[in-house]
């Protein structure tokens, strides 16, 4: 191509072009069929349908009519599929309120190369399931999606409900916060100011939550089951003790009640609610009708929960978890269950440290312990993962801000002071965790560290991390109940084992000023000592590992040569010449020893 022609790439000719044919193919079936007008893809607002056909297609029951609508991305993205000639909303499954029917997961691809093959596919998918629909075959399924259904059918549209419960029998009275923007579900009151006061750091001093019914009533109803009035959701959850204690709910005449419907399905636990407001009182007549005729706090219980139950009005709302087993792996994964009761305990919150602490907070740990005693300085920000905004602040509480704001149903702890003084005068802050991770880069603490590890039997285990020069490797070791991490180092902290070699000398650079020295290393080559150590660390919570166990991550070898490095004699005792880019798994020393002199004696 000549240098003064740029390349041509047109998305609004391609869409044309891939329309053209689809409407060409269609045109040569039997019957062919019809382009729809504006004001019918208007009909399909707020989706932006572009271009669509309507055509006549038979089925066992009788002949539908069905469009075919091309969205504005087509054909990058897929066509829908929408059966005009259909039942009521929520008759079947699979149809939104529009008549688009649900083909597939959101985001499927296709091949935006060949549209009429395309088009070809999805008709015939909508063409069985619109016949599958005629015969019930899909009705269980709305069962197993209860959720998106109830959604669809939701008369409730204002404040979100979110919700902390765990999603499992029995029945219970739980509590209810009332927000301007959110309501929040909670066990107890004091489980919701503890997610309030991580998520905004403090709560209103007026701060007080109601009483909320949460009933297990197993399985899913069908939509024609949706509760629409008081009586049909006492019909629903009709357990003689969940009645009870609705009724005594009830009885205190709140002006509201918002009612949690836990549900089993095939693809697991669903909540719901279901809101009901007091009757409203006459324009004339009595102030209250639920007291009208006798004196307060005197009306008789029969007849109190009567008058509420048939004058109140119901409304079905959405609820979206946010409790910690579907926060981590949407309640199906089992490490995020075990991780759940686990601490863990962080000394150094660095560039390592950090990055850590954030993995093992999203994957599910359910507290977690910070020790440093350094401040975040600019320096810092271009491999930190707190960047410019915790400039100033102290490492170990800009961090706790971060994890208790980002996942606020977990318990994160700091002390802004340094080893030493934890283990003079707060051990047990080690000594309880599940498990201590040292990043802090230092031997004398690290020495420090296992010297007290071992004065106290090995348990928990340690696991401590740390890099080579511009991090083209990083270690991660284990100490469990044998072993001695000092084993690994000379006696001023020299690692016996060093994956790499540097023919001209240090490599530390110096800035200018006064002992200022620091490795030029960034984030993207520190990522795969993070995951290294992030990994190790969850087989260790997870009993997975619970030998004393040492991980080497080479970084790929073209790297290292560039920046004018080398493998040492230590690592191609081990690894050979290898290209690098690779974990390496060995036994940790139980006395000091080099790689050449175990090989030597082996």
């Amino acid at each position: 191509m000549p240098d003064d022609v740029e390349p041509s790439f047109d998305l609004e000719a391609m869409r044309v072009a891939a329309t053209r044919s689809v409407g060409e193919w269609l045109d040569g079936l039997p019957g062919g069929a019809v382009r729809l007008t504006d004001p019918n893809l208007a009909g399909y607002a707020p989706r932006a349908f572009v271009a669509g056909w309507r055509m006549t297609v038979g089925f066992s029951d009788r002949a539908r009519r069905v469009d075919l609508l091309l969205p504005s991305d087509f054909p990058w993205r897929a066509p829908r599929v929408a059966l005009v000639d259909r039942p009521p909303f929520l008759t079947w499954p699979h149809v939104e309120q529009d008549g688009v029917l649900c083909l597939g997961p959101d985001g499927q691809e296709i091949d935006p190369f060949d549209p009429v093959s395309v088009a070809q596919r999805l008709l015939g998918e909508a063409s069985r399931l619109v016949e599958n629909l005629i015969s019930g075959a899909c009705v269980p399924d709305f069962q197993a999606e209860f959720v998106s259904y109830w959604d669809h059918a939701a008369t409730y549209k204002g404040t979100s409900i979110v919700s902390l419960l765990s999603p499992e029998p029995p029945s219970r009275p739980v509590r209810l916060w009332r927000g301007q923007t959110t309501y929040l579900l909670g066990e107890d009151e004091a489980s919701i100011r503890a997610w309030l006061v991580n998520r905004y750091g403090s709560v209103h001093s007026k701060f007080t939550t109601d009483a909320a019914p949460f009933f297990w009533i197993g399985g899913p109803p069908f939509p024609n089951g949706y509760p629409t009035s008081a009586a049909d959701l006492r019909a629903l959850i009709s357990d003689s003790r969940d009645l009870a204690m609705l009724d005594e709910i009830v009885a205190e005449m709140p002006d509201r009640i918002t009612a949690i419907l836990g549900i089993g399905t095939a693809n697991g636990p669903a909540l719901a609610a279901v809101m009901l407001a007091a009757p409203e009182s006459a324009p004339h007549g009595a102030h209250n009708t639920l007291i009208k005729g006798f004196r307060p706090g005197r009306v008789p219980t029969p007849v109190l929960t009567a008058r509420y139950y048939g004058g109140a009005r119901v409304t079905r709302a959405t609820v979206t978890r946010a409790d910690p087993l579907w926060i981590h792996g949407r309640g199906e994964d089992v490490a995020a269950q075990g991780l759940r009761g686990k601490t863990v305990a962080i000394i150094g919150c660095g560039s390592v440290g950090t990055p850590v602490a954030i993995a093992l907070a999203q994957a599910g740990v359910g507290k977690i312990v910070l020790v440093d005693p350094d401040v975040m300085k600019w320096p810092n920000v271009g491999r930190h993962p707190l960047g410019a905004s915790a400039v100033g602040k102290m490492k170990a509480k800009a961090l706790a801000e971060k994890l208790r704001i980002d996942f606020p149903h977990m318990t994160v702890d700091h002390h802004t002071t340094d080893l030493e003084t934890v283990l003079r005068t707060q051990p047990e802050l080690l000594r309880d965790s599940t498990l201590v991770i040292a990043a802090t880069g230092s031997w004398a603490a690290e020495s420090m560290l296992d010297t007290w590890h071992a004065a106290i039997g090995r348990c928990p285990p340690i696991l401590y991390v740390w890099t080579e020069a511009h991090a083209c490797a990083g270690h991660a070791v284990l100490i469990c109940e044998v072993g001695s991490f000092r084993a690994g180092f000379d006696s001023t902290g020299l690692p016996w084992l060093q994956v790499t070699a540097w023919p001209a000398g240090d490599t530390q650079l110096r800035e200018p000023a006064c002992g200022a020295v620091y490795q030029p290393y960034g984030p993207v080559e520190l990522a795969f000592v993070h995951a290294l150590a992030a990994e190790l660390a969850l087989d260790a919570l997870l009993a997975n590992r619970t030998k004393t166990t040492h991980r080497i991550w080479a970084a790929p070898r073209e790297r290292l040569v560039r920046l004018g490095g080398e493998w040492s004699a230590d690592w191609r005792a081990i690894a050979g010449d290898s290209a690098g880019g690779q974990i390496h798994e060995r036994c940790w020393p139980e006395a000091a020893t080099t790689p050449i002199a175990e090989a030597a004696a082996a």
